[in-house]
């Protein structure tokens, strides 16, 4: 930051951090990387100074650079004028408190100025974030881009805020038709590391996308059933392989709206945990890929037996195998094995309750 703030000081004293980086710093919380806007400069300036210090841009029309682990721009106001992410208007503006009203939630509109360490709120941002409320800032622009909406769902799970009645009955009325699957599946990633699922549920519910991206609507006692569960986070595509199975929607038509990795399609196509899950299930299971993401995703159930059996790790393979029929050889083994019953869904070692 202070590499920065030498390079500029002699064109401005106007540069803030703003957006994230100080929200979370707020929040005492370790940014990763941070936006920066930069005042009183015309863009011919300020692509002078950007290509001198080796900054490369990525967004030329809007005047942003990458430089480091920092975005820098121009401040801007944007207006609506087509559909999708790309129709927008884009104007230079000067004035700070207009320049921030094109950010979504008060928490994301604060700025920090570098030289002088003032900060500015225009809209609330500092008492919303002490009362853990994510609210927007605007009726007018907030439903100009309708990623915003999902924006909500996952900061509601990263940050554990709620969200005031005026912006979830606002949400429900912006149509998702127009973002692309890469767009959507780009914000819900974001909760692999989330440790607030539980509001998450509640707002993908509560704003409509579930029902819009999905089809699929809840009852309060289907929430708090699912909810129970969505208390915990241990991987990355638990969220997704639970509300999946949890609803009974078919993976092909979960997957129509994401545009998820190879990683993760491989996930959603495991199978729920049984009602009574048999030492049969896990081995058959287990001819696929090893146990310890099935595992791993219901909470540990059966993790003793597949670890005595060695097969976290390892996928399946019976002592004997008959080369002329391999497979029937296989599933023969596998059904002539005693019968044992490793867990129950429900139980105390098995919460998995669905």
């Amino acid at each position: 930051m202070e590499e920065i703030g030498k390079i500029l000081a002699p064109f401005t004293r106007r540069v803030y951090l703003v957006g994230g980086v100080v929200r979370d710093t707020l929040l005492n919380r370790k940014p990763t990387e941070g936006d920066i806007e930069v005042y009183d400069l015309s863009p011919r300036q300020f692509e002078k100074i950007m290509g001198r210090v080796g900054a490369k841009g990525v967004g030329k029309s809007f005047f942003v650079f990458k430089w480091g682990k920092f975005d820098i721009s121009l401040p801007r106001r944007e207006s609506k004028i087509g559909r999708g992410h790309r129709g927008f208007q884009v104007e230079l503006e000067s004035r700070e408190e207009i320049a921030s009203r094109r950010r979504d939630f008060t928490i994301n509109s604060l700025m920090v100025n570098i030289f002088t360490g003032e900060l500015k709120d225009y809209h609330g941002g500092v008492a919303d974030l002490e009362r853990g409320l994510l609210r927007h800032i605007s009726d007018q622009t907030f439903p100009e881009d309708s990623l915003r909406v999902l924006r909500g769902v996952q900061f509601a799970g990263r940050l554990g805020f709620k969200v005031p009645r005026e912006t979830i009955h606002l949400c429900r009325q912006i149509d998702l038709s127009d973002l692309s699957r890469e767009r959507i599946y780009g914000e819900l990633e974001k909760l692999k590391k989330a440790p607030y699922l539980f509001y998450s549920l509640y707002y993908l519910i509560k704003m409509g996308v579930a029902e819009k991206l999905w089809g699929v609507t809840f009852t309060p006692r289907e929430f708090f059933r699912l909810g129970k569960i969505f208390r915990f986070n241990p991987h990355w595509g638990y969220f997704f392989y639970h509300f999946r199975h949890f609803k009974r929607i078919p993976v092909e038509r979960f997957l129509t709206p994401l545009n998820p990795p190879r990683t993760l399609r491989r996930l959603l196509h495991l199978p729920p945990l049984p009602r009574r899950v048999s030492n049969r299930f896990l081995m058959g299971l287990g001819l696929r890929s090893p146990l310890e993401t099935f595992i791993i995703l219901n909470l540990g159930c059966c993790g003793e037996w597949a670890y005595s059996n060695n097969l976290l790790r390892k996928k399946f393979r019976p002592p004997k195998i008959d080369p002329v029929r391999p497979k029937e050889s296989i599933l023969e083994y596998i059904r002539t094995q005693p019968l044992e019953i490793i867990c129950h869904k429900g139980e105390e070692k098995c919460i998995i309750d669905y």
